[in-house]
């Protein structure tokens, strides 16, 4: 028998038993559409997640004292300083795989202000002119700081999109003055748009020259860094050097575990990476379930429909149908039934996927690959399960399966 004709049987079957085929596939649909919808906002997440660890800039290191995801003890941490000046100036003087290094301080304030416009939760960042060369930002308007602002620490300030249109809703901020828990810094540039990175807002930030709102101290550790590789093939090298010149630095001895951590936007890419794949087992888990049930569905209205059709298939092995053909017959009809609801799984998920993009702070992409592996699972459904019916089919003789009524 034509794969066309078990086909067209099977269709028939939908439009015959309406109802009773749209419960039998309802647990397929459920299961697809959570596949495909799931999938794509996940895939979402990860593009834009993506997209905003390429915008700290390329080969960028962070140096930390602790990592994302690392499980210290508390001995361990006690252990676990900042970064001094010294030690950034030696990484710069001593590492030739290093393009720049950016010291950040990291500045509380409670009060940000121009005239009776506040912002909340804006982060402050003391620094130096390389952090403009490592993570490749640079003012919209206006300039960033200079080596002069950091010698003399100049109280001046370079703000964010959002601090700008905040504070300045209606004039230009370049050469205003912001308070800063009551300390004034002049607004010499306002930075291009950044966007967020997790809880970060980049767009919602004050850099102003290291040492300019407290008190330097060369030898405090009070200091982090980001540091720009000279070229993304030389990453490696980088780290090696880096973690090289504060061992040096810090008299650690061979045995000593290190008293800081550096990894990379590869390193934040994973984690996130694995964060996701805990998404992607659970939405396999709820999707099983509905695929599990429709999938014992569909052998139920298979076993019905092998006891409706035993007389018409008593005739066709006595007409000299072999059993494969039988059985192909079947499972062929219950790939069909299953593959249905299969299209409309995909179908239903990728519209809430649209909608999700659509009205949603998530972002959500339908991808070509989880649609190819929903269709053929869905097929997959059916010719699992629509073994034991088939081969109860083939197991009927043809003398009694004619005289059923």
């Amino acid at each position: 028998m034509r794969i066309s004709e078990s086909v067209t049987m099977g269709l028939a079957a939908l439009r015959a038993y309406k109802m009773r085929a749209a419960l039998t596939i309802l647990g397929v649909v459920m299961g697809i559409m959570t596949v495909t919808g799931m999938s794509s906002i996940v895939a979402g997440l990860n593009a834009s997640m993506a997209a905003q660890i390429e915008g700290f800039g390329s080969g960028v290191l962070f140096i930390r004292p602790f990592g994302p995801g690392e499980n210290l003890s508390a001995e361990e941490r006690r252990r676990r300083k900042g970064l001094s000046e010294t030690e950034v100036a030696a990484i710069a003087e001593r590492c030739p795989s290093v393009k720049a290094v950016a010291p950040l301080e990291l500045v509380r304030v409670e009060n940000i202000k121009y005239g009776r416009e506040k912002v909340q939760n804006a982060q402050l960042l003391g620094t130096t002119p390389a952090y403009e060369t490592v993570h490749d930002t640079f003012p919209e308007r206006g300039r960033f700081l200079n080596s002069t602002d950091v010698n003399r620490g100049s109280r001046v300030a370079v703000i964010g999109t959002e601090i700008a249109e905040t504070l300045f809703p209606h004039v230009d901020p370049i050469d205003k003055e912001i308070s800063l828990d009551g300390f004034h810094f002049r607004v010499v540039g306002v930075m291009e748009r950044k966007g967020k990175f997790l809880n970060f807002n980049r767009d919602n930030v004050i850099v102003i020259p290291m040492g300019s709102f407290a008190r330097r101290d060369p030898f405090f550790n009070f200091l982090v860094a980001d540091v720009k590789a000279a070229s993304p093939a030389l990453m490696d090298q980088a780290v090696d050097e880096v973690r090289e010149t504060l061992r040096r630095q810090r008299k650690l001895k061979f045995t000593a575990k290190d008293t800081f951590t550096i990894f990379t936007q590869e390193t934040l890419t994973n984690l996130y990476n694995q964060l996701t794949g805990g998404i992607y087992v659970v939405m396999i888990a709820i999707s099983s379930i509905g695929l599990v049930v429709g999938g014992v569905g569909v052998m139920n209205i298979m076993l019905v429909s092998v006891t409706e059709r035993t007389r018409e298939i008593g005739v066709r092995k006595a007409l000299g149908a072999k059993k494969r053909d039988i059985l192909w017959q079947f499972l062929t009809e219950a790939m069909t039934l299953t593959a249905a609801g299969g299209i409309l799984g995909i179908t239903i998920g990728g519209l809430v996927a649209w909608l999700v993009n659509q009205f949603s702070p998530f972002p959500a992409v339908l991808q070509t690959a989880w649609i190819l592996i929903a269709l053929f699972t869905s097929i997959g459904v059916g010719l699992a399960f629509g073994l034991w019916p088939a081969w109860k089919a083939v197991r009927l003789r043809p003398a009694e399966a004619i005289r059923h009524i």
